[in-house]
């Protein structure tokens, strides 16, 4: 068996560990195009929700009704989902610069 310097193994190590994360830096890199492609499309569908609710309006104001538009195939347009607001943070004892002793002890005053 031949003897390998400690320098050709470090190279081959090293070469390996190199390959390894190429392989996982590329997993990131599809994931990211993958996201990307997803935003393009998630903005596309906006715009196109938002002018199919602005031509069903205007469907509505030149005197056809929701019924006749039904009839027709043309679903009334979906509202976008309320956003839920956060309830505002509450401030912790110790966020507001008290001492708060640990369970089943008293703070010091």
């Amino acid at each position: 068996m031949a003897e390998q310097t400690a320098k050709a193994v470090r190279a081959e190590t090293e070469k390996a560990a190199l390959q390894l994360l190429r392989e996982r830096a590329n997993l990131v890199g599809e994931a990211a195009t993958a996201r990307h492609e997803r935003d393009q499309l998630a903005e596309a569908l906006r715009e196109a929700n938002a002018r199919y609710a602005d031509r069903y309006a205007a469907a509505l104001q030149g005197g056809w009704t929701p019924d006749d538009l039904t009839k027709l195939g043309l679903d009334a347009p979906v509202s976008a989902p309320a956003r839920r607001r956060r309830p505002p943070r509450s401030t912790s004892p110790s966020a507001a610069g008290e001492q708060v002793a640990p369970p089943g002890e008293v703070p010091p005053q």
